[in-house]
């Protein structure tokens, strides 16, 4: 088993709080790690997030599509891999899934084309463990008081769709998924995490 853990989730589900906090146990318990973000991670990852993020600029959902991959390609090669490699574990904020679920069940892209593309840019890397924080878009906005960004600009319905597809994912292969309550506390999310956590990797 790899040492790879993956945060999944709509915009304001959690995802960075909880990512901060398991990385402040594994620094507790001297456990090495890296963390890495999609889209983003390195120098042509990071230019390319700035334009999928950049609400004045127009992307059609296929250049969209390509864009992401093209982003997960570099990162997984020149981070994500390496630091696996070296026997550490490593935390990603979002991954392959989040394209499955953003544009194949928020945008319509066809899933089986999405799987195989992310297949080969992630070169077959498939994460141990996927959490996924699980919440419904009115909560998930009411916490989102952040200016909005390209891809939080889209409809509450579409936001509805991706959550529904984070639920679908998670379904068809829960011994990979560990979807929680997003509405629980930070410190009940935090404790189910770990003790995950240290029952797949038996630290």
């Amino acid at each position: 088993m790899n040492k790879f853990i993956v945060f999944e989730g709509v915009d304001g589900s959690g995802k960075s709080t909880q990512i901060k906090l398991l990385e402040n146990k594994f620094v507790e318990n001297d456990i090495l790690f890296s963390t890495f973000r999609e889209p983003g991670g390195n120098p042509l990852s990071e230019k390319i997030r700035d334009i999928l993020l950049d609400k004045s600029i127009e992307i059609s959902d296929e250049s969209e599509l390509m864009l992401f991959l093209a982003s997960r390609a570099e990162n997984t090669k020149s981070g994500i891999l390496r630091e696996l490699d070296k026997g550490k574990f490593v935390i990603c904020d979002r991954y392959s899934d989040s394209t499955l679920a953003y544009q194949g069940f928020g945008k319509g892209i066809d899933k089986e084309f999405i799987n195989s593309c992310n297949s080969y840019v992630t070169k077959g890397n498939v994460p141990a463990i996927t959490i996924i924080l699980d919440i419904e878009r009115i909560e998930s906005k009411a916490r989102d008081n952040t200016e909005k960004d390209r891809m939080e600009d889209n409809s509450d319905i579409f936001f509805k769709d991706v959550t529904s597809g984070y639920r679908e994912i998670s379904n068809n292969s829960p011994d990979r998924y560990f979807l929680i309550d997003g509405t629980l506390s930070i410190d009940e999310i935090h404790q189910q995490i770990w003790n995950k956590v240290k029952m797949e990797f038996k630290l």
